[in-house]
């Protein structure tokens, strides 16, 4: 049906990663779950109220936190689209793991209210109903759910959206809600234990753990998580097959929602080439990962005289004493200014991003270690921190 509905609705469906493609496909998967979740709604608490089971009760309001939910994506996904302004340079694209914040409270929201209703239920029981029609509708329902769950991480896949991804597996979740309340109907008839008001309990805690799990998934990349390391080797190793590239540093991607990624980068490139020729390799770079990756990339030239011997040799005495501090240390834009009574080595270290060290104590180690070897050897030394 979604393909369907994408092929008859959305120019270029297969351009995945194209903004307002994004749009259209989370407009109308929004658009179907609101439906699907309104009708469920109305029949569920008809059938809870009927039945008098609060375990079809809490069901049913967990429905209606995923309308208010899917409204959450629907507007998540229009202003997530809308262009940058002078506010907001880098464009509205966080807004949808906003909407997936909004998502994960309004789940919080009627978990917390279905546990306490399930648990007074359990001291204060009341007779469940059993009616065949409303076991009908809750079979009839779970398959409905397993529907748009399917719909929703197909095209959250395509589209890579973690905000269609939760309400894929909000879905899943409400299966198992549904079907537990199905059990606690049909187990009404044997039994007057209070049945409904345990199921209706568990059925509020996978409900609560739910709202969890998507909380956490979507506020980490609000906070700034780390980019994908996989992506992040691919990349430097396409910039390193250059020729013109003899080393890449400071790499730093941020992203700003998706198909909104941002990357810079320093590359280290032979002081003795021809300045306007390798900015030239630079920008076709810059280009080249903008089409390959979708990502707007700005790189910074270091240049460096790979081809000194004293310089090469003076970079080795210092990696090697930076390597014995810690293995995980490195340097990088290693450069030696000779004079007539010492000689600057300048250099960055370059240090885990948990690493705790004393910057100060660290830079007076490696600086009486290099004195150690010569005294005329000054340092000159930038302490810094992979963001990778």
């Amino acid at each position: 049906m979604i393909n369907y509905l994408a092929k008859k609705f959305i120019n270029n469906y297969q351009n995945y990663d194209n903004n307002k493609v994004r749009e259209q496909y989370g407009t109308l998967c929004s658009l179907v779950s609101i439906g699907c979740n309104i009708i469920l709604v109305l029949f569920k608490l008809t059938m809870g109220g009927i039945t008098n089971s609060i375990a079809i009760i809490a069901d049913g309001l967990n429905n209606l936190s995923d309308v208010g939910s899917n409204l959450a994506s629907l507007f998540g996904f229009k202003l997530a689209n809308k262009h940058p302004d002078a506010e907001h340079p880098y464009g509205h694209g966080r807004i949808e793991y906003v909407a997936g914040l909004i998502i994960a409270f309004l789940i919080l929201l009627v978990g917390f209210q279905s546990l306490r209703d399930s648990v007074l239920k359990i001291f204060n029981p009341e007779k469940v109903v059993f009616t065949y029609i409303a076991a009908i509708i809750l079979v009839v329902s779970i398959f409905i759910k397993l529907y748009m769950a399917h719909f929703n991480k197909i095209v959250a896949a395509k589209i890579n959206s973690t905000t269609l991804q939760a309400a894929s597996q909000d879905s899943l979740n409400d299966c198992l809600t549904t079907a537990a309340s199905l059990i606690a109907l049909i187990a009404s008839i044997y039994t007057d234990l209070p049945i409904d008001g345990i199921i209706g309990s568990l059925v509020s805690i996978i409900v609560l753990k739910s709202g969890i799990e998507i909380f956490k998934d979507t506020v980490n990349p609000l906070l700034g998580m780390a980019p994908d390391k996989e992506l992040v080797k691919e990349i430097a190793d396409y910039i390193l097959s250059y020729p013109e590239v003899l080393g890449i540093h400071d790499l730093m991607m941020h992203d700003y929602g998706p198909g909104r990624r941002f990357l810079t980068l320093h590359t280290e490139v032979n002081c003795n080439d021809d300045i306007m020729a390798v900015h030239d390799a630079m920008d076709i770079i810059e280009r080249a990962i903008l089409d390959k990756y979708h990502i707007l990339t700005t790189i910074h030239m270091d240049p460096i005289d790979s081809n000194d011997a004293l310089t090469n040799e003076l970079k080795e005495m210092v990696a090697t004493i930076v390597k014995d501090i810690n293995q995980e240390y490195s340097i990088h834009d290693f450069r030696v200014v000779t004079g007539p009574t010492h000689t600057n080595l300048i250099f960055d270290v370059l240090l885990p991003i948990d690493d705790q060290v004393d910057h100060k104590s660290l830079k007076k180690e490696i600086d009486q270690k290099i004195k150690n070897i010569n005294e005329n050897y000054f340092t000159v030394m930038q302490i810094e921190h992979s963001y990778i």
